[in-house]
C-alpha cells in the first residue's frame, strides 16, 4: 500500500469535484426511477474508488437487504438479504462514521466474517439516515486490496455520499445538494436538468439556468430584472406564496405546484423546491428549482377522470355517484329545507336489442340515451350510470314537481330518438323513477331503494312513463 503524493492529492481533489458534479446531474434527472438514479449514484462512487461492488442497504434489526446495487454481472441482485454481522455494515453503524479497510488482511478487521465468507479484502461505507433515524449504509467494496490508502479526502467524500443518499431517499431534488454546498453551485448551475431561477428579496430575476429558459420560453436576456410575477397566472396567489417563503422557513425544502405561464401563453403545471440564498449581505434571495410536470398532471388527471366516470358514457360511475349522492344526503340532514330531487332511469327492453342485434347496437343505444341526459344537465345536476341499462341523476334545489317536468322531457326526447346502427333504426324507450331525499334517509342505499320502487311502479305502468314517490318528511 501506499500514500498519495501531493500532484496525487490535486488529481484526487479534481476527481472528486467531477464525481460530484456527476452526482448533482444525476439528482436533477426526472426521468429516472429511484433505483435507476442510486444506481447511477453508485456507478460514480465505485469509479471514484476504484471497487467492483456498490451497494446502497437496508437494515433492519440483523437483517441486511441488499437495496439497489451496482455490481459485476452474476454476483448480487436488489432484494437479496444478508446477516447483518456478516457484513462490514455492522462496525460502520457501530462507528456511527465512515469505515475504511484498505487490505483486511493487514487490519483489526482481520478475520472479519464478510473476509471469511465473502472474500471482500477492501471496503468503504457510510451510513445513510432519514430524519436523523439510521435507513441503512452505503458502501463499496473489492475482493482486491485497495492501491492507495485511504486518506480523509476519501472519508469525507464517503461521508457526503451517505447524506447524499439519505437527501436522495427523503425525496430531496438537487437544490438540495445545492443548498449546502454553495461553491458547487457555479460549476452545476448551467447544466441541471431542472429549472433553476435565482430571484432577489423583491422577486427581481438574478439568474435562470438553460433548462428554464427551455420550460417557459423566453431568453435570460428577456427575464433577467424582471418581477416574475409575469410568470403566474394568479399574481393573488404567487404574491401569497412570495410572503410565504420570505416569512415562514418551515416550508423550506417542501415539494410545492403552482402554475406558470409560457411565453407563448399556455398554462403549464410545475413543482419546484424553494431555499433561501445569500445574494449580498442584505439580500437574501430565493433559489427555485423547477419540474414541468404538465405531462404527469395531465396524465394524473386521465386517471382520476377514469377511476369516477363509467368508459361508455363518460358519466359518473356507480361508486363515485353513491358517494355524491351521501353528500347530498348530509346537506339534506343539515338543512331540512334543501330539495334535492333523485331520477332512476331503465331502458325499456333493452335486452331484446342486446339478443336481437348484438352489444355493439345496445352500447349504441347506451351512449345515445346518456348523450341525451348530459343535454339535460344544468352545471349542479350530477348523472351516473349505475347498472347496464340502468342510470341515475341527481337535482339539487330541485322540488318533485320541478324535477318531474325535467323527467318527462328526458322521456320524450328518448321516445321520438333513434339510434341508426348498421343501417338499420333502433326506437327505444325508457321508464323513470321518481323521488326526493328526506332527512330521514340514512344512506344512499334508502334513497336508491325508493327510486327504484317508483321505476318498478313505472314498468308495471306499461313502461315509458314516469313515476313520482314522495319520501317520507317526518318519523312515524
Amino acid at each position: 500500500m501506499k500514500n498519495a503524493t501531493k500532484p496525487a492529492k490535486l488529481e484526487i481533489v479534481e476527481r472528486q469535484n467531477n464525481a460530484l458534479q456527476k452526482l448533482n446531474e444525476i439528482a436533477a434527472l426526472s426521468d429516472l426511477s429511484p433505483k435507476e438514479t442510486l444506481r447511477e449514484a453508485l456507478i460514480v462512487g465505485k469509479n471514484y474508488f476504484g471497487l467492483e461492488y456498490a451497494i446502497v442497504s437496508h437494515i433492519i434489526g440483523e437483517d441486511y437487504t441488499v437495496d439497489v446495487q451496482s455490481s459485476p454481472p452474476d454476483t448480487l441482485y436488489d432484494g437479496q438479504l444478508f446477516a447483518l454481522g456478516s457484513t462490514y455494515c455492522k462496525t460502520t453503524l457501530e462507528l456511527d462514521d465512515v469505515l475504511a479497510i484498505t487490505d483486511v488482511t493487514k487490519s483489526q478487521y482481520v478475520g472479519h466474517p464478510c473476509h471469511r465468507d465473502f472474500a471482500l479484502v477492501s471496503y468503504i461505507g457510510a451510513p445513510v439516515r432519514i430524519n436523523s433515524h439510521v435507513y441503512g449504509t452505503i458502501n463499496f467494496s473489492s475482493p482486491n486490496p485497495r492501491q492507495l490508502e485511504y486518506d480523509e479526502i476519501d472519508n469525507e467524500f464517503m461521508r457526503l455520499l451517505g447524506r447524499w443518499a439519505g437527501s436522495f431517499l427523503e425525496r430531496q431534488s438537487a437544490l438540495d445538494e445545492l443548498s449546502f454546498a454553495k461553491k458547487r453551485f457555479e460549476m452545476i448551475f448551467e447544466n441541471n436538468a431542472s429549472g433553476i431561477l435565482v430571484v432577489d428579496q423583491n422577486c427581481q430575476i438574478v439568474m435562470a439556468n438553460k433548462r428554464f429558459c427551455e420550460i417557459i420560453g423566453y431568453s435570460k436576456d428577456e427575464m433577467i430584472g424582471q418581477v416574475t410575477k409575469f410568470l403566474h397566472n394568479d399574481e393573488t396567489s404567487y404574491e401569497a406564496l412570495r410572503q410565504t417563503f420570505l416569512t415562514d422557513q418551515n416550508v423550506l425544502h417542501q415539494k410545492l405546484e403552482f402554475v406558470l405561464t409560457r411565453k407563448d401563453h399556455e398554462q403549464i403545471h410545475c413543482e419546484f423546491f424553494g431555499s433561501p440564498i445569500e445574494l449580498s449581505e442584505k439580500n437574501i434571495g430565493i433559489i427555485w428549482s423547477i419540474l414541468d410536470i404538465t405531462t404527469q398532471k395531465d396524465l394524473q388527471c386521465k386517471i382520476e377522470k377514469q377511476a369516477i366516470t363509467d368508459y361508455l358514457t363518460d358519466l359518473y360511475n356507480r361508486r363515485y355517484f353513491t358517494g355524491r349522492m351521501e353528500e347530498e344526503i348530509a346537506k339534506t340532514k343539515r338543512n331540512k329545507h334543501a330539495k334535492t330531487s333523485i331520477m332512476m332511469f331503465d331502458l325499456d327492453k333493452f335486452k331484446r336489442v342486446n339478443d336481437t342485434m348484438g352489444h355493439l347496437a345496445g352500447d349504441a343505444v347506451i351512449k345515445k340515451f346518456a348523450d341525451i341526459i348530459k343535454n339535460n344537465l344544468r352545471v349542479s345536476d350530477i348523472a351516473g350510470r349505475i347498472g347496464g341499462e340502468e342510470f341515475a341523476l341527481i337535482l339539487p334545489d330541485t322540488d318533485i314537481k320541478s324535477a318531474a317536468i325535467t323527467a318527462e322531457r328526458i322521456r320524450e326526447e328518448v321516445s321520438n330518438t333513434t339510434v341508426v346502427y348498421e343501417g338499420k333504426f333502433i326506437h327505444f324507450t325508457v321508464s323513470i323513477g321518481l323521488t326526493a331525499l328526506s332527512p330521514l334517509d340514512l344512506s344512499a342505499d334508502c334513497v336508491f331503494s325508493r327510486a327504484d320502487i317508483a321505476l318498478y311502479s313505472a314498468k308495471e305502468h306499461g313502461r315509458n312513463n314516469v313515476q313520482i314517490i314522495i319520501p317520507p318528511l317526518e318519523s312515524t
